[in-house]
């Protein structure tokens, strides 16, 4: 720019070189690249031409109140090329690098399902175990549940298969089905720069808030944690401090432990059942057992507990063998006693030394 600068001070001598239309065409420039460097140094600040982008103080978390009574409608993709794309299958297409079809989106659409189900749910339910979240979100993101989506909303009718396709057995043509919803969640993002993250994240809020109806009903009668994870508190000293004293109380299995095992009592947790499923969320459901073999016993059940999880299961086994005050207070009189034998041998062996 400064050479342009330079010739066109001397107009005389550039309408020479250059002829009156070119000269006139650089001065046109020389003014538009001015405009262009004031533009840079204004105040304006950069995010102005920031697309909107996803963050969790762009997700808030699901409430009973905002659950729809109906599917939500679609959104709209606003690129041609993209809204086709979601549609067809790569067999049907010729082929070349630049060809689109529902398999390349599937991949970017993912990605989004994933970030988005995790904001949702990790803010929604903070008191939840990452174990729990997982298994929250498999039942809202597996090809299964998508595919269910994708038929609900007249995918099979938009689809662009090879024939063959079409022969498939249902557990192919639900990855397939699902694959092609989370094309069409990558279409409505690419296809709007600014706004498609917002839009397909609402949207997705919407359908979603439909398959986990109680589980958000019964988190919003609950009192809502303030999870630390989710609030930006600055540069401030650390607002969780564990002491002793403000511990809570020991977990059930150390909890159950601590009140009757002593040397020569054991306590084992192990499968007192077959794992079965669920019927409300066809996850696997374990039932776990503790055993206890001492005080006179010999692995006898304590008490017994299911869960999605063995760590769960384990957990509310412990829960039911606190709960039988009547059982427990046989066995923590029994470890009173021996405890308190044990002190009066120390003692004894004391005074002997």
């Amino acid at each position: 720019m400064n050479s342009l600068n330079e010739l066109l001070d001397e107009p005389d001598e550039s309408r020479r070189i250059l002829g009156t239309d070119t000269l006139e065409q650089c001065l046109s420039l020389q003014r538009n690249l001015q405009k262009f460097s004031r533009s840079k140094n204004t105040s304006e600040p950069l995010s102005a031409n920031i697309p909107k982008s996803l963050s969790h103080l762009s997700v808030a978390p699901w409430a009973a109140a905002d659950i729809p009574k109906k599917l939500p409608p679609l959104p709209e993709v606003r690129d041609p090329t993209l809204k086709a794309g979601a549609f067809i299958h790569q067999g049907i297409t010729s082929g070349r690098d630049t060809d689109l079809s529902y398999e390349r989106l599937e991949w970017v659409g993912d990605a989004y399902l994933y970030i988005t189900s995790t904001l949702l749910i990790s803010q929604t339910f903070p008191t939840l175990t990452p174990g729990k979240c997982s298994q929250m979100r498999e039942r809202i993101v597996k090809n299964v549940q998508l595919a269910e989506y994708a038929r609900q909303y007249g995918f099979e009718a938009r689809a662009k298969l090879p024939e063959q396709e079409n022969s498939k057995p249902p557990t192919e043509r639900a990855k397939m089905f699902g694959d092609m919803f989370e094309a069409y969640v990558a279409a409505i993002i690419l296809s709007d720069p600014v706004n498609g993250v917002t839009t397909c994240t609402e949207w997705l809020k919407a359908v979603w808030s439909m398959t986990l109806e109680k589980d958000i009903r019964a988190a919003d009668r609950s009192a809502r944690f303030d999870s630390p994870l989710w609030n930006l508190r600055g540069a401030v000293e650390t607002v969780q401090v564990n002491t002793p004293k403000e511990r809570q109380d020991l977990p059930p299995k150390d909890k159950l432990r601590k009140l009757i095992v002593s040397p020569g009592v054991d306590l084992t947790y192990r499968d007192c059942a077959p794992v079965k499923k669920d019927p409300y969320n066809r996850l696997a459901t374990f039932s776990i057992g503790v055993y206890m073999t001492g005080w006179g016993e010999k692995d006898k059940q304590l008490g017994f507990g299911t869960g999605t999880g063995k760590k769960e299961a384990g957990f509310k086994a412990a829960e039911m063998a606190l709960a039988n005050t009547k059982l427990m207070n046989v066995y923590v009189e029994k470890k009173r006693l021996f405890d308190i034998q044990q002190k009066l041998e120390r003692k004894a062996l004391e005074g002997l030394e």
